[in-house]
């Protein structure tokens, strides 16, 4: 009772303290409970569809890549200039550069984190990449082992080369006849493979894997027959240059087929509820169309720059 004789009451107002961003820290690294009656070993299959986790640094890592790649492209464009004078071909080098560019700076310009995307495509991905650069290196070894049993593919290979090329292309030769393999004309070659590696995964994987096996029987077999002519030096000298950027690109795009089968074994066993979710579309995206602007890359190398280049460590073979 206070002194007016009314009865006054005290009340105890119960606060939650402020978490401070240590205590946010520690929350964040724990692991979320799995929800009752969830199976531990399900992938997720809703908008929590990440995938694999991505190595630290990884999207320093793809920035530093593309950034290299927008060098390449750019100092292709001012060689093709300098060796060939052809500008058309250079701006082509030159807007690529730009496009790698463009992927390395995205999050600073834009809320499309398209590096963090491309992190992310190469973490789900990177295994199965890995097995389709073992499937085309086994396919190297079988087609070594054929040269060496005395067949020799390199006459099949440049017949289906001239098939490509159409008589009225060859027959035009001359001094410009080198301008006949343009960059377009790699691209255009090298694109429905890089796709249908793709698409293999209708065949669960077979035909992707054809594809991959075969290419490698060809190179493997040409690289031994004719570095048996003229010196293995020459035909590193001759692949190396584009092959550097055209064989990843190819098993980017086999890598994403046979990941696509993996995963549409998994809804079929049950372990995944979704095919294709949001974030996993985004990512494989990002991934494929990095993997053919490399392709792209790879095309104006080996139109413009893989000749020079042999001629100039190899003058009297290659030239």
């Amino acid at each position: 009772m206070d002194e007016e004789g009314e009865e006054s009451w005290e009340f105890e107002v119960e606060t939650e303290p402020v978490a401070t961003e240590e205590d946010r820290s520690a929350t964040d690294s724990e692991p979320v409970d799995t929800p009752t009656g969830a199976d531990p070993g399900r992938e997720p299959d809703s908008g929590a569809d990440r995938g694999p986790a991505r190595r630290p640094n990884a999207s320093r890592h793809w920035t530093g890549v593309t950034a290299a790649l927008a060098v390449i492209s750019a100092l292709s464009a001012i060689a093709i200039v300098a060796i060939h004078g052809a500008t058309t071909p250079a701006l082509g080098a030159a807007i690529l550069a730009a496009g790698f560019v463009a992927i390395a700076g995205s999050s600073r310009v834009t809320e499309i984190d398209l590096v963090g995307l491309l992190a992310d495509g190469w973490a789900e991905h990177r295994r199965y990449v890995g097995f389709s650069a073992g499937l085309f290196a086994f396919g190297g070894l079988v087609g070594a082992t054929l040269f060496a049993a005395g067949i020799d593919l390199t006459e099949l290979f440049f017949e289906l080369i001239m098939e490509e090329l159409g008589e009225g292309e060859l027959d035009e030769g001359g001094p410009t006849g080198e301008f006949e393999l343009s960059a377009s004309f790699f691209i255009f070659q090298n694109t429905p493979p890089f796709l249908v590696s793709i698409a293999g995964a209708i065949t669960l994987g077979l035909l992707t894997t054809l594809i991959m096996v075969v290419n490698g029987v060809l190179i493997g077999n040409i690289m031994f027959a004719v570095g048996v002519e003229t010196g293995v030096g020459v035909i590193i000298a001759l692949i190396a240059p584009h092959g550097i950027f055209e064989l990843p690109a190819l098993f980017i795009a086999a890598g994403v087929g046979f990941r696509l089968v993996y995963r549409a074994g998994q809804r079929l066993a049950g372990s995944r509820g979704t095919l294709f979710t949001r974030e996993y579309v985004l990512r494989t995206a990002v991934l494929v169309v990095f993997g053919w602007l490399v392709l792209v890359l790879a095309a104006f190398v080996e139109a413009y720059l893989t000749i020079p280049i042999a001629e100039l460590f190899f003058p009297e073979q290659a030239g």
